[in-house]
Formats: C-alpha cells, sequence, structure tokens
C-alpha cells in the first residue's frame, strides 16, 4: 500500500502554495476536516479574494440573473473638464467666452449634422463618429470633484460624496462569471461593491496587479505542483461531502477550485502582463508626450478584453483640474486621449469586438464658459460624457445647452431640444442608460428604479 502523506505535511503544503516534495496522486492523501479544507480553499481562492470565503461573508455567486450581453469600459476623465474643448463647443459669438475659441477649428462628428461637433483637438474621436453618442447638458447640480465623479459613478448624489449605491461597473460585474469580473487599474474610480449588489464581486487593483501575477506558475514544474493541490482538493471535496452533505462552504471552495484550475490551464498570469507586442498598437503615430503609463493601462485593458477575461474596467485619464492657461494645459491631454481611444476602438474593432464593448467617458462636471483672470475656467455644475461601441447607433448628439452651458430641456426619445418635456439629462439617466445596454431594460426595472435610462441613449445599429 503507498504511504499516506500525514495532514500537517499536505497543509503545509497548500499553505505556502507549493507542495515541493510531496509530488503525488490524491489516493495518497488522507481526507481534510472541514476546517482544513476551509484554510487550504481560503488560501487557494486567493486568486478571487478570499475575504469573500470568511465566516460571515457570502460563498463564491452562481451565474448571476442578467448576464451581461456587452462588456463595459468605465472612463473616468478626473477633475472636470472642459466640454467646449469636448463634448460641446460654442461658437465664438457665444455670450461669456471671453477667450480665443475658433469653433471653425472644431471637429464635426462623422455620421452627425453640420453643425455637430466636438473638441477641436478630437480629430480621430469625431472620425469614428459613426460609433460614438456626444452627452451634453448633464445636470450635476454640484461642483464638487467627490460629489461629481461619485455621482457619474453610481448615478446618485450626494454632497458628501458618501452613498449607499453600487458603481455602474461594479453592478455589471456581480452578473458575470468572468474570470476577473472587474479590474480596477490607474486613474479609475474605486468601485463600490459593498452595496447593495444581488453577487458579491471581487476588484483586482492596480496596485495589486503584480501580487496577483506572482501567484500564477511561471514553469511547468510549479504549474504541475499548484494543480496537483487542486486535483487533491476537489477529490477531497468529494470525499467530504460524502460525510457531511454538502453545504455553502464546500460550494464555494468547490467553485474556486474549478474557476483557478482553468485559470491556471489558460495561463492567465501571463495575460495579465505586458510585452511589447501588446504595445506595438499604441506607438504608431502616436504623439511624441503620450504618457506611458496611461498607454500600458489601455493596452492591458485591449489584452484582457481580446483575451476574454474581464467583464469591467475601471480606468482614468487625469489631468483636467485646471483653473489656469486653459488651453495650454489641455492640449496636450485630449490629443494623448483622443490617440489612445481612437487606437483602442480600431483595435477592438479589429478583433469583431467592439460591438459587445460599450465605452463611457465621463467626468466630475464641466467647466464655465467664462474664463477667470488666469485664463482658466473654473468649475460649472453642467457636464457631458461620450459612449462608444457597444453596438449603439452612433454619428448622434444626444442632450442640449444653452449659450451658457446650461441644461435645455429634450425629447427622451430623440435626444433633440424639445421646450415643455420638464425633462434634462442627469448622471443618474447615465447610469440607467448603460446598465440597459449591459444587463437589459428589465434589470432597472426590477432593481435599480433609481436609474432611469433614456431611449436616446440605448438606441442601437439596426444592422
Amino acid at each position: 500500500m503507498k504511504n499516506k502523506i500525514s495532514k500537517q505535511a499536505l497543509k503545509e503544503s497548500i499553505i505556502a502554495g507549493t507542495g515541493h516534495g510531496h509530488v503525488c496522486h490524491p489516493s495518497q492523501l488522507p481526507d481534510l476536516t472541514r476546517r482544513e479544507m476551509l484554510l487550504g480553499g481560503s488560501y487557494l481562492a486567493g486568486f478571487l479574494m478570499a475575504s469573500q470565503f470568511l465566516p460571515g461573508s457570502k460563498a463564491l455567486a452562481a451565474p448571476g440573473l442578467y448576464p451581461p450581453l456587452r462588456r463595459l469600459v468605465w472612463i473616468n476623465m478626473g477633475g472636470g473638464w472642459d466640454i467646449l474643448e469636448i463634448t460641446d463647443p460654442k461658437p465664438s459669438s457665444t455670450s461669456g467666452i471671453d477667450m480665443m475659441y475658433d469653433w471653425g477649428a472644431a471637429q464635426n462628428l462623422a455620421g452627425a449634422g453640420a453643425n455637430d461637433k466636438i473638441g477641436r483637438w478630437l480629430s480621430r474621436t469625431a472620425a469614428m463618429g459613426q460609433d460614438v453618442v456626444v452627452v451634453r447638458g448633464l445636470s450635476m447640480g454640484t461642483t464638487s470633484h467627490m460629489a461629481g465623479a461619485v455621482y457619474m459613478d453610481t448615478g446618485v448624489l450626494s454632497n458628501s460624496g458618501n452613498v449607499n449605491a453600487a458603481s455602474i461597473p461594479a453592478i455589471v460585474a456581480s452578473e458575470s462569471m468572468a474570470t476577473i469580473p472587474i479590474i480596477q487599474l490607474n486613474g479609475g474610480m474605486d468601485p463600490k461593491i459593498d452595496r447593495g449588489l444581488l453577487s458579491p464581486v471581487s476588484v483586482v487593483r492596480a496596485q495589486n496587479l503584480n501580487l496577483y501575477r506572482s501567484m500564477y506558475p511561471t514553469t511547468q514544474s510549479e504549474l504541475d505542483q499548484k494543480l496537483l493541490i487542486l486535483d487533491y482538493l476537489n477529490s477531497s471535496i468529494d470525499r467530504v461531502k460524502a460525510r457531511t452533505g454538502d453545504h455553502d462552504r464546500l460550494k464555494a471552495v468547490s467553485s474556486a477550485q474549478q474557476k483557478i484550475t482553468t485559470q491556471l490551464n489558460d495561463d492567465v498570469g501571463s495575460q495579465l502582463a505586458l510585452n511589447n507586442t501588446d504595445r506595438a498598437a499604441f506607438a504608431v503615430g502616436a504623439p511624441t508626450n503620450l504618457n506611458g503609463g496611461l498607454r500600458d493601462a489601455f493596452a492591458l485593458s485591449l489584452k484582457l478584453l481580446k483575451n476574454n477575461l474581464v467583464t469591467c474596467l475601471s480606468l482614468g485619464v487625469g489631468g483636467f483640474d485646471t483653473h489656469a492657461n486653459q488651453e495650454r494645459s489641455m492640449q496636450p491631454i485630449v490629443e494623448g486621449f483622443d490617440y489612445l481611444l481612437a487606437t483602442f476602438v480600431a483595435q477592438l474593432r479589429a478583433a469583431n469586438q467592439l460591438d459587445n464593448t460599450l465605452i463611457v467617458l465621463y467626468s466630475d462636471f464641466g467647466r464655465t464658459p467664462k474664463v477667470n483672470n488666469n485664463n482658466g475656467r473654473d468649475h460649472w455644475p453642467y457636464g457631458g460624457a461620450l459612449m462608444v461601441g457597444g453596438g449603439i447607433q452612433g454619428g448622434r448628439i444626444v442632450g442640449a445647452t444653452d449659450d451658457n452651458l446650461r441644461a435645455l430641456e429634450i425629447d427622451r426619445t430623440t435626444g433633440v431640444q424639445q421646450t415643455g418635456t420638464q425633462f434634462t439629462l442627469s448622471p443618474s439617466n447615465l447610469g440607467g442608460s448603460v446598465l440597459e445596454l449591459t444587463l437589459g431594460a428589465s434589470y432597472t426595472t426590477q432593481y435599480r428604479k433609481y436609474l432611469e435610462s433614456v431611449p436616446a441613449l440605448t438606441k442601437l445599429k439596426t444592422s
């Protein structure tokens, strides 16, 4: 008879994550007790954020009731962008604009009307206009950076920035069984994942990516060791289940075992790291001053999406909190993200993955139409957004503002200005529309009635 390895040796092997010196078949191993099973399972579930398996927390969720129809890329343009230079250029004669502003330099949005323009430094975004919806006239109700960013992120306004509502990407991710439901990269809003979600969701954050990658084997020997432990864990689950019956903790560890085995066999670790090949697409025709960290965030996002590893990505572009020298400050930032966004979209389109990936760009609020004494613009309680891809019908402007960039009433279905409707857009409408596009119309009706979608923002291509 083959010798059994002691429980203590096995436990040490599992906790260490190695198994060195204990290569064998599961039949050689003793059963673990329920406590020991959970101990080993919690280590292995580090890939899935082990806190989900601790006492008092929910077990790993089954597939959601509303599996995402589209992936979501949620891009925070931090600091309050100048909507005159992004979503809402105005003619030079517009009331209140007292700095040089060349309406003739604004870019015509492809597929839209002759006077439907976006910012002068967004030539690439304008050219892909048939996949772009420009959102104007978002009534923010605040000029606080924190409150505005959280309002856009959750659809709930609080002047303190503290709300008891999940982030839009967290809601989408909670319905997914993707390998990594949501990744928050540099500049992205930190997702609120503990606010009334139907299923728990974990976040892999930018600062933890190296740690996360280090948990994956880098040699065949390490892979064999980890698969051996997972094989043992699986067979031991069955034996414990035969003695004690099934229960939530066993289901949690079993789900983790299955998911981690798939991740190891698919070499997910290598797909979380960038190489020069991954960056190559973002080097062709790039601006000379392109931010390397931001480039890598877009390149990694593209890699994760093309390999179908994620449901949601939260990333961001900073630098929009300017109160002086507006034109000089904004031009390099806007030209940089215009290049990155256009490259990102082109690569997704080439991979036939643009229509199943919705990209949303938003900011804390807008900027005043009137410049201050430092040749800059200050906080303004009206904003705008861009929606790209996702199969939406592009080449459209949804929402309207007056000469002083204040929101005007619009028709919900067409999105154009219409007096008497008593309806202006808000971040709640943007969030509800994103959830309808990603999870379906019944989700918000059933669970998120505070997020009202707008037909003009959910209109899809007829194809």
